[in-house]
């Protein structure tokens, strides 16, 4: 008996020594691979530290849950059925490890996620994602405040007619707003967590200079941050969110508002609001995103995920555009080319948001000629609920140019200056100091946003171009998908 009880206890013993033998083994390598790291897929990753990641996550042994630091707190918020993934310059998506450095915002990388179409298909981590598994991919929006730079206390335009005879030599119109004076400047932001960056009304802003944008108030939630569709909204035989797709165009709001809420009822899907469009806009033009307009997807078959070939948006004059075959003038999202369409300006950001189709926003000014399809009672639930921005009645009064009735966040009335432009016909066009978007507020003819410009907008366009819809929508005009889970 003495002897089981002896060998019993020795075989405890070296299973103890055992586990502390791999735990030290694991450890050793991990700090071996810490110090020497190389670049890899545009940051600091070995195959064989994705290998240790792996290891970890199957042997139960885990390190601590990765946090980015710049964030304090405002980490992404991950609910099944998303899946947390890295992409690779060459656009294919792999499982990410919780443990790993899977995005890092001060690197210019955010994180991003997919939603599988059959959620019963199973894949581990490090695993290699299918593009014909995938339903949506979704990129990260922290919470954040942001320094206020203007008040976008502005009701008119200037008169060109008064600075140069651009009337009468239309030719230098893509060049005229740098002659007049660009604003446009790095929006100072940081991060943080509904306890960090707390909800402020708008004179609280002021007085603070930084404010907490309100993309990130959702009815009486305050959210960590948003998941936001990476591609406009395309469809195929059913719904998706995906590169090389066709995007959804045409029905009017509340049938792209009714859309995007049945997308997946458990993560709070909804259709975007001009806030929240506001927020990202905001993001990429800050230390963590592009600094700078977004190129064009000037693919005029509607399909998403290109980049105009020329170096910016800038140089291509309203109406030219290019067919997604002709390869010599838009590419796709997972080229250097494609980068540049991206508000991260590599392949971590977010797509579409100038050109292919003008994205109809959730935000709205009340009038008796409404066209969208929802009742009057309809959108005031939507409006109480924090799925739709209400802007004040009055925003209509004047020709296009209320830029003082904004929403403090919603970039429009903050890039002002406006002016009234003339195109190569001579017709005026109202456009902000911020690269020179076109720039029409809600007014008596249109009381629904809709931003970004289309795929023929040119200099025009981008992610601070914002014009107006009846709410009728149209075959130019589609929109994009917006997740909101809870911490």
């Amino acid at each position: 008996m003495k002897k089981v009880i002896k060998n019993n206890y020795k075989i405890i013993i070296g299973f103890i020594i055992g586990l502390l033998f791999s735990i030290t083994t694991v450890y050793a390598i991990d700090a071996y691979i810490e110090s020497n790291k190389v670049a890899y897929n545009n940051h600091n990753k070995t195959n064989v530290e994705e290998a240790i990641d792996e290891l970890y996550e199957r042997s139960g042994i885990h390190k601590t849950k990765w946090v980015d630091p710049v964030l304090n707190g405002a980490d992404p918020v991950l609910k099944e059925p998303l899946i947390p993934v890295e992409i690779k310059n060459n656009g294919d998506v792999y499982y990410a490890s919780l443990n790993s450095e899977w995005y890092n915002y001060s690197e210019k990388r955010w994180a991003n996620a997919v939603i599988l179409t059959d959620s019963a298909k199973t894949y581990k981590v490090g695993d290699k994602i299918s593009d014909s598994d995938i339903k949506g991919y979704f990129v990260w929006i922290p919470r954040y405040q942001y320094i206020i730079w203007d008040e976008g206390k502005y009701n008119n335009l200037i008169d060109y007619s008064q600075l140069t005879d651009i009337k009468e030599n239309p030719t230098v119109e893509t060049a005229l707003w740098r002659i007049t004076g660009n604003k446009n400047k790095l929006i100072k932001i940081k991060f943080g967590n509904v306890e960090k960056a707390p909800k402020m009304n708008e004179s609280e802003a002021i007085l603070n200079k930084y404010y907490t944008h309100p993309a990130f108030t959702l009815g009486d939630k305050d959210l960590n941050g948003i998941w936001v569709g990476k591609f406009e909204t395309g469809i195929t035989n059913i719904i998706v969110v995906k590169p090389n797709v066709n995007s959804m165009r045409s029905p009017a709001v509340k049938g792209l508002f009714d859309t995007a809420k049945d997308f997946d009822n458990t993560l709070d899907s909804h259709m975007m609001k001009n806030t929240e469009w506001g927020a990202v806009a905001y993001l990429s033009h800050s230390q963590y995103g592009a600094g700078r307009v977004v190129n064009v997807n000037n693919a005029s078959d509607f399909v998403t995920g290109y980049s105009a070939t020329l170096e910016t948006n800038q140089d291509i004059m309203p109406g030219e555009s290019g067919l997604s075959s002709d390869s010599t003038k838009t590419q796709p999202w997972n080229t250097p080319v494609g980068y540049l369409a991206s508000t991260t300006g590599n392949i971590s950001g977010i797509y579409d948001m100038n050109g292919g189709v003008g994205e109809m926003m959730a935000g709205y000014s009340q009038n008796a000629g409404d066209r969208s399809g929802f009742s009057s009672e309809e959108i005031l639930t939507q409006i109480k609920e924090g799925y739709i921005d209400e802007y004040s009645a009055d925003s209509s009064i004047t020709d296009h140019t209320s830029y003082d009735k904004r929403i403090l966040g919603d970039a429009t009335g903050e890039l002002g200056p406006f002016y009234s432009y003339f195109d190569i016909n001579g017709n005026a066009l109202p456009r902000s100091n911020w690269y020179g978007s076109f720039s029409a507020f809600i007014d008596p003819v249109g009381y629904w946003f809709v931003r970004g410009g289309n795929y023929a907008s040119g200099s025009i366009g981008g992610q601070f171009n914002f014009d107006r819809n009846s709410g009728i929508g149209s075959g130019d005009v589609g929109m994009r998908l917006i997740l909101a889970p809870i911490k």
